[in-house]
């Protein structure tokens, strides 16, 4: 998954979003450098299409729909992505269990996309290799042997071979198209503001994915060869002159609009452009399904105004990567840019475009005649309106995000951060904090209780090590102390922990119970820890006894906390006594180990009360105190 990070807590970020790093090591700037190549691949092929406007265009058939769709749609899942993980830091600050706020479905829509493209690429590459190797055999014959095909050559040339590679596209288009659904409705359902660009964002990639899916769904509907002559299906033109209208500015702006919202803010008028040019990129899209903009599958190059428009969203889109995405500004950036730069320059050149048009041959042939474009003034209003909105989209977000800039390396991960060893990192390390729960009556000790996880987790026992363990509220802490090769393996112990309490087995079933958290959530210890120096700081401004206040009534616990930890005051105490533990050992690196929070006291327990050195000064000193309490949450 990705995760983006950003300034830690509640408060809006400001700027960039500056750390992006996947849970597989070193794939990072891999993983962002995709929608980049993706843009220069489409800016470098319309410049092409724009040189041999007068002779050339490219095919329009519903299997290069689906099949460039695919690419298209990539683009547009990405850009949900960013904006899901942004929601969820903008609720709860970037820390490495950020990732709960997700609806469950996220993960595995992740799993569908890269499936989907997966598919796609191999797919694409096959249908490539077909071509190359068929018609590098396929000259006149100059012997009886020559007339006679081997069955390799059958087989490339079979039709059901080229029918399965193309439902392979069209299986890996409509994967993609659901997860576009999937990511915009988890969209809604999270929990924090919905912002203008994420309402915009969800328009536009709904808007894209309704037209591209109808066309590859009637991609499945197979009929029989020796019948399809017969068969008679439903015109779909409408379907494919609006997913051709949406793939063209589509991608490009569901990206400019989930960056958009990397500066925390938007005054009133630039919400206002969002809106219209989401509105109008759907009205165009409309407009084309409406009246097809030309007759059946012609090939006809782009309008001057819409490939002007298309170059400029891609360069816009990929200047927003690169700023809000301060890694990627390499010396591998710019040798690619020169790169593309030279193929540009390359292109002007007939020599070097007949060269491309040979390799781009099936796709790339002779344009239709001009009396193919069908008329319609409603239409290409609605179209340039579009055009010019969207320009004026990808203007002020480019605005927006370089009026604020970051210093550079501010937010960014120190590539020495696994290597540091002064034991404070172990504090925020899920590996460290692993929660055992027994059952009632189930006890068996320190040793029992280890060998019974380590069990679960298939390692060996003595890699497990009690961090603190209590008794009276039958909870065990631990930590996982193996190789380092082990604790850096995916997926990580702490995950497989939690998928263990999931569904325990063997001895592990009759001791643990299952309901309890898994891992020790340090950002809500914090919260609960903000909720009662708040009520505390509250009842002293009344004028209580603020002693007296915390030990008679339960501390207000953070909603978040009832539902991760479940709805039993025993499991809260039991919690928070972890929660206690963490504070104590975090202040003790501060150089204030008498200092203790009283958690587990506060929640109502029976326990015996932990005592507290009260800070000594006048109230406004305690004020203070109280406020940062609450801040450092």
């Amino acid at each position: 998954q990705a995760q983006l990070g950003s300034l830690a807590g509640k408060a809006p970020f400001h700027g960039r979003l500056p750390f992006c790093h996947f849970e597989r090591p070193g794939v990072a700037a891999d993983v962002i450098m995709q929608p980049l190549a993706y843009f220069a691949v489409r800016s470098l092929l319309g410049w092409l299409q724009w040189m041999e406007r007068a002779e050339h265009a490219f095919i329009s058939n519903p299997l290069l729909l689906v099949a460039t769709g695919a690419a298209h749609c990539w683009a547009v899942v990405y850009a949900l992505f960013i904006a899901i993980h942004t929601r969820a830091m903008r609720y709860d600050g970037y820390h490495e269990g950020y990732t709960e706020h997700l609806p469950f479905w996220v993960a595995w829509t992740e799993t569908l996309a890269v499936g989907s493209m997966g598919v796609w690429w191999a797919a694409g590459f096959s249908t490539a290799a077909i071509r190359i190797i068929d018609e590098d055999n396929r000259g006149l014959p100059t012997d009886a042997g020559d007339v006679q095909v081997n069955k390799f050559f059958q087989l490339l040339r079979s039709q059901r071979l080229h029918d399965a590679l193309a439902l392979a596209h069209t299986l890996s288009c409509i994967g993609l198209f659901a997860s576009i659904i999937l990511l915009c409705f988890a969209m809604g359902l999270m929990k924090g503001g919905v912002t203008a660009c994420e309402l915009c964002l969800c328009f536009v990639a709904i808007g894209f994915a309704i037209p591209h899916a109808v066309v590859a769904c009637r991609r499945l509907e197979l009929t029989n060869p020796k019948k399809a002559e017969d068969a008679v299906t439903a015109p779909s033109e409408a379907a494919e002159a609006a997913a051709q209208e949406a793939a063209s500015l589509g991608p490009q702006l569901c990206v400019i609009l989930a960056l958009a919202d990397s500066p925390g803010h938007a005054y009133l008028w630039q919400n206002f452009v969002y809106f219209v040019s989401a509105i109008a990129f759907v009205a165009a899209i409309a407009a084309c399904g409406r009246s097809p903009p030309k007759v059946g599958h012609a090939a006809l190059p782009p309008e001057t105004g819409e490939f002007l428009t298309c170059l400029l969203l891609d360069l816009a889109a990929s200047l927003a990567l690169v700023v809000c995405f301060p890694h990627l500004n390499t010396w591998h950036l710019w040798a690619l840019t020169a790169l593309l730069l030279a193929l540009f320059v390359a292109v002007v050149f007939e020599g070097w475009r007949d060269l491309l048009i040979d390799l781009l041959d099936p796709l790339f042939v002779v344009r239709s005649d001009a009396d193919k474009v069908l008329p319609g003034k409603q239409r290409e209003t609605l179209r340039r309106g579009a055009w010019v909105c969207c320009l004026a989209c990808a203007a002020v977000s480019i605005w927006d995000i370089m009026l604020h800039p970051v210093q550079d390396g501010l937010f960014e991960m120190p590539d020495d951060l696994h290597s540091l060893d002064d034991g404070l990192a172990d504090l925020w390390d899920q590996n460290t904090m692993m929660l055992f729960r027994w059952k009632p009556g189930e006890g068996r000790g320190e040793t029992g209780l280890l060998w019974a996880a380590a069990e679960s987790l298939g390692i060996d026992a003595l890699s497990l090590q009690k961090q603190a363990i209590f008794e009276e509220h039958r909870l065990l802490l631990f930590k996982y102390e193996g190789s380092s090769e082990a604790a850096a393996a995916k997926p990580a112990i702490h995950e497989k922990w939690k998928a263990a309490l999931v569904s325990p087995k063997a001895d592990l079933e009759k001791i643990v119970e299952s309901d309890f958290p898994a891992v020790l959530n340090v950002t809500l210890c914090l919260h609960a820890h903000a909720s009662a120096e708040i009520a505390k700081h509250k009842a002293d401004k009344k004028g209580a006894d603020a002693d007296e206040a915390a030990t008679s009534t339960a501390p207000p616990l953070p909603e978040d906390f009832t539902q991760i930890v479940g709805p039993s005051e025993d499991a809260h105490a039991a919690y928070l006594a972890g929660c206690d533990w963490w504070t104590q050992t975090l202040d003790s690196f501060y150089g204030h180990p008498d200092e203790h929070f009283e958690f587990a006291d506060q929640a109502g327990t029976d326990d015996e009360a932990v005592e507290v050195d009260s800070p000594t000064g006048d109230a406004t000193e305690d004020e203070n105190a109280d406020e940062e309490g609450s801040d450092l949450a």
